[in-house]
C-alpha cells in the first residue's frame, strides 16, 4: 500500500484518518494496561513467562500511533491558520 504524504491529502481526509488514529489509538492503549495488568498478576502466579514481554512488544506500536496522530493533528492546525 503507497503512503501518500499528508501534505497530499485534504482536509476532510485527514480529519477522517484522525479520527480513525485517535479510536485506534485509545483502544490499543486501553488493551496495552489491561496487558501489563494481567502481565503482573501472571508474574505473581507463574512467575516469568512469554506473556511477561507481550505489552512490551506493543509498546512500539503504541507510540507510533500515538507520534502519527501528532503529526495529522499539527497538519490540521497548519491548514486552519
Amino acid at each position: 500500500m503507497k503512503q501518500v504524504p499528508l501534505s497530499e491529502l485534504n482536509q476532510e481526509d485527514l480529519l477522517k484518518k484522525e479520527k480513525t488514529l485517535k479510536a485506534a489509538s485509545t483502544v490499543l492503549g486501553g488493551m496495552l494496561v489491561v496487558l501489563a495488568a494481567a502481565s503482573v498478576y501472571l508474574l505473581c502466579l507463574q512467575g516469568f513467562s512469554v506473556f511477561s514481554v507481550l505489552p512490551v512488544a506493543f509498546l512500539p506500536m503504541f507510540i507510533i500511533n500515538v507520534t502519527n496522530l501528532k503529526k495529522i493533528q499539527a497538519e490540521i492546525a497548519s491548514r486552519n491558520t
